[in-house]
């Protein structure tokens, strides 16, 4: 039998052992902290075969799986995960009962001077590291109600406003709500790899709508409502549309204001729920539209003249409640907090609380505290919109200098885009077709050959150091795309680096092209 470990053996261990990788989300396993001994004991048995449908369909997160391809010498054009100068937290320090201490009286954190009057940390200690309320801290939805109803006012009376644990987590939770397996969901053609691999457990069908210049299309929208055969696809007439918006993930298209309204009204005719994703919506680089309209009116400041340049989203048009508006801090405040905000009418806000209750429980304690000490105490509303004019102004650069690389890197004759007026990405067309596969191929193979030039392309970027994203992993259809992507994003890399990054890229592609 072996000895068990006592905690001096535990100390003398951790000195013996490597440095940490470091870094941001490093990929890590107990395996690589276990010691010698555990290798002595047997494996456990298999129970693989107890996984329900659910569990057995669920597969690694595409997007996190590539993430594990990083290294020192791998610049990243793929993750949308924000660099950390454009988180705001600068410094933290926490003050704890040391061994010994242990039973006696201390004070307990101080007064917070506020924007809206001072706080007692003595009780805001305490409270957030209890069980909370399934919505989030008081202060916290009070601000954000303030926030929706200034930028959004959504034009009925019985909305609310809650958090929850991000958008991701927020999702699933409205696709178990409203959904059944074997339905179909309303999505772009090309979406957002998480939301697809959210459906795939739950026996979620994907029911894909056409996208243009101006995203969703509204006219293909209700052409497939009207022409739903029930029979044939063996599911009842979808209801639910879950859409990006604003610099939409992957395509970093921005919906129109006219193409909002338009697709509203079919979500009108048709009686539909709509998923509104919007976490890039204050990263809109201000498009002509908006500016004459901005212009148009009056505005206090340059401030208010920014939340005027805001295009409207589908809450700011929702006369009936249909709309689950999604908010986000993964790409304001940082995704760490694992705080974003949901908006919806208050019999779908409290079946989602409801969930919240047996499930999550509520977003983070120590995460709500910073937030609201944040936004609350140091920024109040005014600071708030100054930090999001300010991310608007960096990524607007950003997109610039990525754009710039491209012209200057990439064959253009084989690679083509648009600049996308808002978000993290930008939608590199390839024209596949010119590659020497896909001359001698024949339509049977045609998938075949896709894939085999698509994943030869993205080998050769991360052989010569860039990490890309396939096009394919967005598509929302078991079609062969007629089109090839990459999407790349200028969110993480250094504006120096992203110029090397291209560059590699472009001599991925002419060495698999030319």
């Amino acid at each position: 039998m072996l000895r068990r470990l006592t905690l001096d053996d535990l100390a003398a261990i951790r000195k013996q052992s490597q440095p940490l990788t470091g870094g941001i989300a490093p990929t890590t396993s107990s395996a690589l902290f276990k010691t010698q001994r555990c290798s002595q004991k047997p494996r456990s048995k298999n129970f693989g075969h107890r996984l329900n449908d659910e569990s057995r369909l669920r597969e690694a997160a595409t997007l996190k799986a590539a993430g594990a391809e990083l290294s020192n010498r791998v610049l990243s054009l793929a993750t949308g995960r924000p660099s950390p100068e454009y988180f705001p937290l600068l410094d933290l320090s926490f003050n704890f009962y040391q061994p010994g201490e242990f039973g006696t009286k201390r004070r307990r954190g101080e007064q917070m001077k506020g924007h809206h009057g001072d706080r007692d940390l003595s009780v805001e200690i305490p409270a957030s590291l209890s069980y909370g309320y399934a919505g989030g801290s008081e202060t916290l939805v009070r601000f954000l109600t303030e926030h929706i109803e200034a930028i959004h006012d959504p034009p009925y009376s019985n909305w609310e406003v809650f958090l929850n644990i991000g958008s991701t987590s927020a999702i699933e939770h409205a696709f178990r709500m409203f959904c059944t397996r074997g339905d179909h969901i309303l999505v772009e053609e090309y979406t957002y790899s998480g939301t697809l691999e959210a459906m795939t457990p739950l026996g979620l069908r994907t029911a894909t709508v056409k996208m243009d210049e101006q995203g969703i299309s509204a006219t293909d929208l209700d052409s497939v409502l009207s022409h739903w055969n029930e029979s044939e696809r063996s599911s009842a007439k979808p209801f639910l549309l879950y859409t990006i918006p604003t610099g939409h993930n992957p395509t970093g298209v921005t919906q129109t204001f006219q193409r909002r309204k338009d697709v509203y009204q079919v979500a009108e005719k048709h009686n539909l729920l709509v998923i509104e994703d919007d976490p890039y919506y204050y990263l809109q680089f201000t498009t002509q539209e908006a500016i004459r309209e901005s212009q148009s009116s009056q505005h206090s400041s340059d401030l208010d003249g920014y939340i005027g340049s805001l295009l409207p989203s589908y809450l700011s048009l929702d006369v009936s409640g249909r709309v689950i508006r999604l908010d986000s801090t993964s790409k304001t405040l940082g995704p760490g907090l694992r705080c974003s905000w949901m908006t919806t009418n208050s019999d779908i806000a409290s079946k989602i609380l409801n969930h919240h209750d047996v499930g999550v429980v509520c977003p983070s304690g120590l995460s709500q505290l910073a937030m609201s000490h944040l936004l609350e105490d140091k920024w109040g509303h005014r600071g708030f919109t100054q930090w999001l004019v300010y991310l608007r102004d960096e990524y607007k650069n950003r997109r610039d200098t990525l754009i710039k690389a491209c012209k200057k890197h990439l064959p253009l004759d084989i690679c083509s885009w648009q600049a996308p007026a808002a978000g993290m990405f930008l939608w590199i067309k390839l024209d596949w077709r010119q590659h020497s596969l896909a001359t001698n191929s024949h339509a049977k193979s045609l998938w075949s050959t896709f894939t085999a030039i698509e994943d030869s392309v993205y080998r050769g970027a991360l052989k010569k150091g860039t990490l890309c994203c396939k096009g394919s992993a967005f598509s929302a259809s078991n079609e062969t795309p007629e089109n090839m992507f990459l999407r790349a994003t200028f969110a993480s890399t250094s504006l120096e680096e992203l110029d090397i990054a291209v560059r590699r890229v472009g001599e991925a592609l002419r060495e698999e092209f030319y």
